[in-house]
């Protein structure tokens, strides 16, 4: 579902009644539910966030109604009775400020909370502050819920900083009902005083006494008071009208609001009059029609740049953006961070408009719009935000084309009447809703597990991801679903072409005898048999067994061995190769239970097979397809059960060898829904895959994915910075997620070329940390979002920041919890450790794993006796529940997102004749976050220099990618009293060293391989 906005030059003509101001009916509502006696609030407004005000305050027992354009208030004298235990806030940021602090005031204890999203708004300020008064409150993360006891604040001197207006008008608000005087002081920086004038004049109009130093950083309050009943009259909201107004001035106009009497009202009034002023100062032909409202009209106007302090007026950033985009030169809004803490990241938002041919430069403190004669029509995203949603809306209806906006119904938020007087005016603005389909499953918290048991299983979507796949080719049968992007040409699938494949492969692994439950492996790259595959095997209930293209015999012999597989998919060559060759050179007991070797040839000619010596056949996959027919309704009949296993990933880690995580269908489709709410991503959005589909981050959160939300999935076959920018610039992706070596090479190319990728909305960097200059300059050049995150083969994405986050938090941590999942960092003995502190992360999630492919014994180690998942990590979580990953328990380097076998490449190198003892580090690198380093000590008269040491890694089938970068050799090894070696003597050494070029390893090392 999308608001599709069609632009037009036509002249808007027409009259609105602006609504009432809901600025002034949060407040006024709040003190009239405090005061003695009843109170009428006139101007009834129909905001979604007043709404949500009215039903918190009548949770807490205050009597409400409505009487024609009046809301009667029963107030209550300053004690709440709540009628239950928990009130929500919804989704207004207003009405969770002001309330928290003042549910003090219930005669019992109440739980304030708010929609599931909301519940990751950080309050830590404000909760400390409070505190601060005498409030006795719990959170567990500095976030919604929060646990409020009764009782009158003790007062006091408190200190609270000046980056939200509600924070310290939530204060004010209640220390009148103080048991001490209260002196309030504003530390830092003051933003949105026009908020706080009205706050404190709406109070006087009750009978509460505030005295307020000259410069508004200062509030004392006399304790014990009450409040008065009182009548009350809402002025128009202006910051509705600003929308209609900005309308106007695009367009040829003649539009009357109805409600505005004044062009020069004081902040007091409102505190969004000021936009009426700066509007006026670019140039908008509006006048006063005295008894009538304010007029726009023209013929048309050039508009004129300004300078704008968002100090004053935060909220009017974007509808004044989207001014500023038509007007002549440049226009500059100072100090605007704070805005960037409102619903979404506002100034980040309205950099959307460079997609549509806008100048927008967003830099620290300051945004900066140089004005355009025209813009295009594109896909945008909202954010979920009211005002980036209509403001974004306003400046599609001068854009040549459609344009799309994602979460179309935003605007109820605070303006309900949006798309109907605006479209009585004469622009074209309709919400589409898309042909039916089900919504991915919402995931459901795990619930406490035994000891050594998994989290329990959350209820299972109702469809698999082939029923999904067959919905999507039944609905919209001729849109793209796959193209796979190769170095000279491209190949595209339509859903109803992609589901036909299906089909057909899920016949042939039947005529191979594939049963349920039974592994499938296939060593592909990125390309749309991948997919085809991968569909087919969940079609019959098979378990995918994807194997990284870059592995050698010796990776994929254990794959084989490991998984059972009976069949194996494969490229006939890759970068070189022969992957089908090399099977002849693995050990029998490797390809015991092979029996199938289908060869996926380079074109549309039937593949080379080799030779068969009779363990195993080779089948072309061509032919093999093309030689059955596919029965549709037989397959139906074999339809697995969404709960049934769906995936078997090998993972590396510090037991010696790779272990194979097996995922259930059900599960991977709750991680890829979490990530979808998570970002807001919808029907709009264009997937783009640079990542090995054989890895979790491809295969996940790129492939199934793409094929939950039903939207245009785009391979990249072989890495190249360059092909991938022009990728993305014909498909215009708009999300992707990868590790840092992608973004980074990514970053070089926009920068080299001048040419940004023109909606990529988010780039979740995944798999390795983000070095925060890359971030900004991501951010800078390409208009990008860089979004953190964490997570494991074994659980999935665990935290992710958003757009919404603040830069310092979106790309300088790991992101905070999705849906369902919860977090804790524990020392040693189990303790859980303060914000702050480092100590062992641990995980408990509804997206983990079903438990280790034969290892028991290692899916109980993996878990904690209560149940939580040990990541191996250390971490540390600050107080608004951001996650910062700090080193490793685990011995594991972390090359490009993937992470290399320390313990096998040691003991591989152990056995060197040359090697008496080995160990392996990171070294740091800022293109794949970390390289591998060796240090060894030789026998005494034996030597081995870095070319020996490439040929005897390469002579035993180790894939490059796992390959020591350096060679340090080394008397002997740093160990402790205990014997065991100090690595991080070792870090320390490597931190210095840069890596050796060997001509053995240029051809895929230095490439992004496994990234």
């Amino acid at each position: 579902m999308h608001l599709l906005v069609r632009g037009g030059p036509g002249r808007l003509a027409g009259d609105i009644r602006v609504p009432a101001s809901k600025y002034h009916a949060h407040r006024a509502l709040i003190l009239a539910s405090l005061a003695d006696g009843v109170s009428r609030v006139n101007g009834l407004t129909e905001a979604r966030h007043v709404t949500y005000t009215v039903e918190l305050l009548r949770g807490l027992g205050v009597r409400i109604t409505t009487e024609g354009d009046t809301f009667v208030v029963h107030g209550l004298g300053g004690v709440y009775r709540p009628r239950r235990a928990s009130v929500s806030a919804g989704s207004s940021g207003t009405t969770l400020y002001f309330m928290i602090g003042l549910a003090a005031l219930a005669d019992r204890p109440v739980e304030v909370t708010g929609q599931k999203y909301f519940r990751r708004r950080p309050v830590g300020p404000l909760l400390d502050a409070l505190r601060q008064l005498g409030v006795h409150l719990t959170s567990a993360d500095g976030c919604p819920p929060v646990q409020v006891r009764p009782g009158r604040p003790a007062g006091g001197h408190v200190r609270i900083p000046g980056t939200l207006s509600q924070w310290i008008s939530g204060l004010i608000l209640l220390a009148p009902f103080a048991e001490r005087p209260t002196v309030v002081e504003v530390e830092g920086e003051l933003n949105e005083r026009p908020y706080l004038e009205l706050t404190v004049a709406m109070m006087r109009q009750f009978g509460l006494r505030v005295e307020v130093s000259q410069d508004w950083r200062r509030f004392a309050v006399e304790p014990g008071q009450r409040a008065r009943a009182r009548d009350v009259t809402l002025p128009p909201d202006i910051g509705s009208a600003a929308f209609a107004v900005a309308a106007a001035a695009l367009h040829p106009a003649d539009v009357l609001l109805r409600g505005i009497t004044s062009l020069d009202g004081g902040p007091a009034d409102h505190p969004e009059a000021h936009f009426l002023r700066v509007a006026r100062d670019m140039g908008v032909p509006m006048e006063i029609e005295p008894g009538r409202g304010l007029r726009v009209r023209h013929d048309g106007v050039r508009l004129r740049a300004t300078t704008v302090d968002c100090r004053d007026m935060p909220d009017m950033l974007p509808v004044l953006a989207t001014l500023a985009t038509f007007a002549d030169g440049e226009t500059v809004f100072e100090h605007v961070a704070h805005t960037r803490l409102k619903e979404s990241d506002r100034a980040a938002a309205m950099t959307q408009l460079n997609a549509m041919g806008a100048g927008l430069e967003l830099t620290g403190d300051t945004l900066r719009v140089r004005g355009t004669a025209a813009l295009r029509g594109a896909k945008l995203s909202s954010f979920n935000d009211h005002r980036v949603l209509m403001a974004l809306a306003v400046a599609a209806t001068r854009a040549d084309g459609p344009s799309t906006l994602s979460y179309p119904h935003a605007y109820r938020i605070s303006y309900p009447d949006f798309l109907t007087d605006l479209g009585g005016l004469g622009l074209s603005m309709a919400v589409e809703r898309p042909p039916a389909r089900t919504a991915p499953a919402a995931p459901a918290v795990a619930a406490p597990a035994a000891a050594g048991e998994l989290p329990a299983a959350a209820p299972a979507p109702p469809r698999t991801l082939p029923e999904r796949v067959r919905e999507h080719a039944r609905t919209r049968p001729d849109e793209t679903a796959v193209v796979t992007a190769y170095p000279d040409h491209e190949t595209a699938l339509t859903w109803r072409e992609l589901a036909a494949e299906v089909d057909r492969a899920a016949a042939l692994l039947l005529r191979l005898g594939v049963a349920p439950g039974e592994r499938v492996a296939y060593q592909l790259p990125n390309q749309a048999e991948f997919v085809v595959m991968t569909l087919a095997a969940l079609r019959i209930g098979a378990v995918c067994c994807p194997v990284m293209p870059f592995f050698r015999e010796r990776e994929v012999g254990f794959a084989l061995r490991r998984s059972g597989a009976r069949v194996l998919l494969l490229a006939e060559t890759y970068r070189g190769r022969r992957p089908a060759e090399e099977l002849a050179g693995l050990p029998a007991e490797d390809t015991a239970r092979l029996e199938h070797v289908l060869v996926l040839s380079d074109s549309e000619e039937s593949a080379r097979l080799p030779g068969t010596d009779g363990a195993f056949r080779f089948h072309d996959w061509r032919a093999a397809l093309a030689a059955g027919e596919a029965d549709a309704a037989g397959l139906d009949a074999r339809t697995p059960e969404p709960t049934a296993l769906a995936q078997l990933l090998f993972t590396s880690g510090t037991s010696g060898e790779p272990k194979g995580a097996l995922h259930r269908g059900d599960v991977l489709a709750r991680a890829a829904a979490a990530e979808i709410r998570q970002l807001g991503l919808d029907e709009s959005d264009v997937v783009w895959v640079p990542s090995p589909l054989a890895h979790q981050t491809g295969f996940l959160y790129g492939m199934w994915l793409a094929l939950e939300l039903g939207v245009r999935q785009v391979l990249q076959a072989e890495w190249d910075a360059k092909r991938a920018l022009s990728v993305l610039r014909e498909h215009r992706a708009t999300f992707v997620q990868a590790s840092t070596p992608f973004l980074s090479d990514l970053v070089q190319v926009v920068e080299g070329s001048g040419q940004a990728p023109p909606v990529l909305r988010v780039f979740v960097a995944a798999g390795t940390a983000i070095p925060r200059s890359l971030a900004e300059r991501a951010s800078r050049v390409m208009g990008t979002a860089v979004c953190g995150a964490f997570g494991t083969t074994e659980t999935c994405l665990a935290t992710l920041s958003t757009p919404a986050d603040a830069p310092a938090a979106r790309w300088g941590t790991d992101g905070r919890a999705l849906d369902g999942v919860r977090l804790r960092v524990v020392d040693d003995a189990g303790r859980v450790r303060p914000p702050g502190v480092e100590g062992n992360f641990e995980i408990r999630t509804p997206t983990a794993f079903a438990g280790y492919l034969d290892r028991p014994d290692l899916t109980a180690d993996a878990f904690t006796e209560d149940g939580w998942y040990r990541t191996g990590d250390l971490a540390t979580l600050d107080a608004d529940g951001y996650l910062s990953i700090t080193g490793r328990v685990k011995d594991v380097i972390n090359r490009g997102g993937e992470k290399v076998p320390v313990s096998e490449i040691e003991q591989l190198l152990h056995a060197h004749p040359a090697v008496a003892e080995a160990a392996l580090v990171a070294m740091p690198d800022e293109r794949l976050g970390e390289r591998v380093c060796a240090f060894v000590a030789v026998r005494e008269g034996d030597r081995l220099d870095f070319p020996s040491m490439q040929r005897y890694l390469d002579q035993g089938r180790v894939a490059r990618h796992y390959w020591p970068e350096r060679l340090e050799v080394v008397d002997s090894l740093p160990r402790n009293a205990a014997g065991k070696v100090q690595k991080f003597v070792l870090r320390d050494r490597a931190r210095s060293l840069a890596p050796q070029r060997g001509r053995r390893v240029e051809t895929e090392q230095e490439k992004v391989g496994g990234a």
